[in-house]
């Protein structure tokens, strides 16, 4: 009865007969051997002409001596050469591994660069989204002298602290939310109630947490300018 392998089966008796092979493997022989040939065959050592038995006696023992002799040398060159054959299979698979290595590194890293834009381009179209967001007038908070503010994206860190230095982002539009660009900054410090800014400025800033998106709106009476819309990121 026939029974069909596996793919384990497959695989193990693959590597049982490559083994085999491997441990028969004569080719390092048969190509000594035909080097010796191309070589050229040894003289063999003269014989004595004369009968006597004791010196044709020395002369076969001495025979088997250099065949003894000939069959070491032939057996240790053999070696070497199946070492060197050995030494240089493993550097093949040794460069062959680091190829792949390296190519998976690559691909790795290609990969990590392409997550990385895909992320970049993801904030940089929520932060876009951020900024047309227009907050409904009922989410407004009304604090003194006409201010009010509205956080769009309340932060995670914490509170921003009276007479604190901080940094911020932020962009200066006139009138409204869709008003004329006139001012803008990535990268804004000063001390919150300082004076270092406008008056509206400190007061929109109230309660604020690190990490959070603030819309201001500061009237003439928070500050010397016209009327101005302030949208703040801390």
């Amino acid at each position: 009865r026939i029974r069909p392998f596996s793919s384990n089966e497959g695989k193990t008796l693959m590597g049982r007969r490559k083994r085999r092979q491997e441990e028969n493997d004569d080719t390092v022989e048969r190509e000594y051997f035909a080097k010796r040939q191309d070589s050229g065959p040894s003289e063999p050592p003269p014989k004595s002409s004369t009968g006597e038995e004791g010196e044709s006696t020395s002369i076969e023992h001495s025979d088997k001596n250099v065949n003894n002799n000939q069959d070491d040398a032939d057996n240790q060159q053999i070696e070497r050469m199946r070492e060197k054959k050995r030494l240089k299979k493993l550097r093949q698979k040794e460069k062959k591994l680091a190829a792949q290595t390296a190519q998976v590194d690559d691909i790795a890293s290609k990969e990590q660069q392409a997550r990385d834009q895909e992320s970049q381009e993801s904030a940089r179209k929520k932060q876009k989204m951020l900024e047309r967001t227009i907050p409904e007038n009922k989410k407004f908070v009304t604090a003194r002298m006409g201010v009010r503010y509205c956080d769009i994206v309340v932060g995670k860190g914490p509170v921003i602290q009276d007479r604190k230095k901080i940094r911020c982002k932020y962009v200066l539009r006139a009138k409204n939310k869709k008003g004329k660009i006139l001012d803008s900054s990535g990268n804004f410090g000063f001390r919150v109630g300082k004076g270092e800014v406008i008056v509206g400025w400190d007061i929109g800033l109230s309660q604020m947490r690190q990490g959070g998106v603030r819309h201001i709106i500061v009237p003439p009476e928070a500050v010397v300018v016209r009327q101005t819309d302030w949208r703040t990121q801390c």
